[in-house]
């Protein structure tokens, strides 16, 4: 049962709004970091000459939303960047800051182009002493990522900051990634602002969207909703697809900006259509769902897949879990949820693990396979889903692929429950109740055997009895709630209810006085006293219960301000006399 859960869950894929979707779906600060380093900035693919400038001796105005241009007034490159690799023209010759052209680098862009980075990288290294910028930056690149020799990213630092002194945008942005990052210098968010900054304003797309990440953040910066849109807006018009979610994300959440799901559906496509694979799946989930588009699986699947072909891990998970349901147009096919499933997994993302766990668990298009079950739910209990932590808890309390293990067992099920896992605490309430867990001190398991009570375990409710004629304070209250809902084959006593809630209440339990509380403001079993209901559940609420306090607000809204301070006074004198009495 807890396997199968655990798997229905993990199927669903998320369908809402626009804003919603959004929310689930935004990119961290840091989102993509790795990959710009590694192969999403200008290198060997130069479609224009590269404009230099003489070194800034003052800031630029900022440009206005959508009029980046480079530092002589044309526009901007149409991209932000280009995978190493692709086209090598170079139409113009490449000038530093002195307008002189660059050294001869075709020998270099050739091994390049071929793959031969050992080549590409020991060409640059001949042409290092002449300090042409765009020289200084290719290698540095390399150095980045680690191609024709070792990465080194200090000595890719150093270079950067001699092109970076002349002016050349490119070697600006990666610097600005390095000090962001902490790689190769000391991490420093607001010099990779500065150095943002210059490169942005020279018209370097990638370095748009950073600052504007920046600005949206508050990191080395202080946030600033507009300088953020204008930067991000710039690089959205450049074909920065991560610019383009941004503002999808901005729009559909209002995030300084009036809520538009019209725009940040434009934004959503418009980056989906880059290619850029958290658009694609962020759309996909608006039209398998439908609300602020027009629900459509055939759209959908093709944005899923493309997103999961390009290796986007939650896309992978998401179509072998449309696959495994038969959902979205698609008939069951167990074979392609398997591999879908198997690619997440090996990627680490718990949910695909847990799925394929539960296909070896139960032989649903597998042979099953216990074992191997067991040690997928692990994974994804180490990686933190509550799911597969009760998942693996119910392999280890059944010996399933796994020696039998109680106590371990118990601590899987109960960081899921307390991780808000509601199926892991009604187990865990059961697996107390009937003694099959040991219990050392039954006031810290009341709560999970009191939901186990209320899903109609008899067992539980018997259990909750015993504990209140023992006297455990915490046991009261709740089996108070049972005799209340008649709940777990109790028979209902409202009298009675209220005869136990009153005797924890006043002993000091927080949930009696919470539930004590509520029958007075709703006048149940007693007269209607709102002085007396805020009482209760102010004094609840000063235990922490979230629900008290909510309780109280509510209650106070109602109330004159002459009530409300009776109603604390009663509150106070009650604290004294308990304090008191149990010095």
């Amino acid at each position: 049962m807890q396997r199968a859960t655990a798997l229905r869950e993990t199927q669903r894929v998320t369908r809402g709004s626009v804003r919603s979707v959004i929310l689930g779906s935004a990119l961290a600060l840091g989102a993509g970091l790795a990959l710009n380093l590694a192969t999403a900035l200008p290198g060997f693919a130069q479609t224009q000459p590269e404009t230099q400038t003489q070194p800034e001796t003052q800031a630029q105005p900022e440009p206005q939303a959508g009029t980046a241009s480079n530092d002589q007034g044309r526009p901007a490159d149409a991209k932000a960047s280009s995978q190493p690799g692709a086209s090598l023209s170079l139409p113009e010759p490449l000038l530093d800051a002195a307008g002189n052209p660059a050294p001869d680098m075709s020998a270099s862009e050739a091994a390049y182009k071929r793959g031969d980075f050992v080549t590409a990288r020991a060409e640059l290294e001949k042409l290092v002493t002449t300090g042409h910028p765009q020289v200084l930056y290719r290698l540095s690149l390399l150095l980045v990522q680690g191609k024709g020799g070792a990465q080194d990213l200090g000595r890719a630092a150093g270079l950067l900051q001699k092109a970076a002194d002349q002016g050349n945008a490119d070697a600006l942005t990666l610097l600005g990634q390095l000090y962001l990052q902490g790689s190769g210098v000391r991490r420093n968010a607001p010099m990779a602002a500065q150095l943002f900054t210059r490169a942005a304003e020279k018209g370097s797309a990638t370095a748009q969207y950073f600052i504007g990440k920046m600005y949206r953040e508050g990191a080395g910066v202080t946030a600033d909703p507009v300088k953020s849109l204008t930067w991000l807006q710039a690089a959205a018009r450049q074909g920065v697809g991560e610019a383009m979610f941004e503002l999808a994300e901005i729009f559909g959440k209002g995030l300084g900006v009036t809520p538009d799901e019209a725009e940040a559906l434009k934004w959503l496509d418009l980056a989906s259509q880059t290619g850029l694979p958290q658009a694609q799946f962020t759309l996909a989930q608006n039209y398998s769902r439908g609300g602020a588009v027009a629900r459509n699986d055939e759209k959908a699947l093709k944005l899923y897949r493309d997103a999961a072909e390009a290796g986007y891990v939650p896309a992978q998970t998401a179509l072998g879990a449309l696959y495994f349901a038969g959902e979205g147009g698609l008939a069951k096919d167990t074979g392609e949820a398997l591999i879908w499933f198997s690619r997440a997994a090996d990627k680490g993302d718990p949910s695909a693990q847990t799925n394929l766990a539960y296909m070896y668990a139960t032989g649903d298009g597998v042979t099953r396979n216990d074992a191997q079950a067991a040690k997928l739910y692990q994974l994804a209990a180490h990686g933190g889903l509550p799911r597969a932590q009760a998942a693996f808890a119910v392999m280890l309390s059944e010996g399933r692929g796994i020696d039998k293990d109680m106590k371990a067992a118990e601590a899987w099920y109960q960081k899921a429950a307390r991780a808000g896992l509601k199926s892991a605490g009604t187990r865990l309430g059961a697996l107390y109740a009937g003694g099959e867990l040991a219990v050392s001190d039954k006031a810290a398991v009341v709560g999970w055997v009191h939901q186990a009570a209320l899903s109609g375990d008899e067992a539980a409710r018997a259990w909750l009895e015993s504990a209140t004629k023992e006297g455990v304070l915490a046991a009261e209250g709740r089996f108070a709630d049972l005799i209340a809902k008649g709940a777990a084959g109790a028979e209902p006593d409202p009298d009675r209810a209220l005869s136990l809630y009153r005797d924890a209440a006043e002993r000091g339990d927080p949930f009696a006085q919470l539930q004590l509380g509520l029958l007075y403001a709703r006048g149940e079993g007693v007269e209607q006293d709102y002085v007396t209901a805020h009482k209760w559940v102010n004094l609840s609420a000063a235990d922490g219960n979230r629900e008290a306090v909510k309780s109280r607000d509510l209650f106070a809204s109602l109330m004159t301000p002459e009530q409300i301070s009776e109603a604390q006074r009663k509150a106070r004198e009650w604290t004294l006399a308990h304090l008191a009495g149990t010095q």
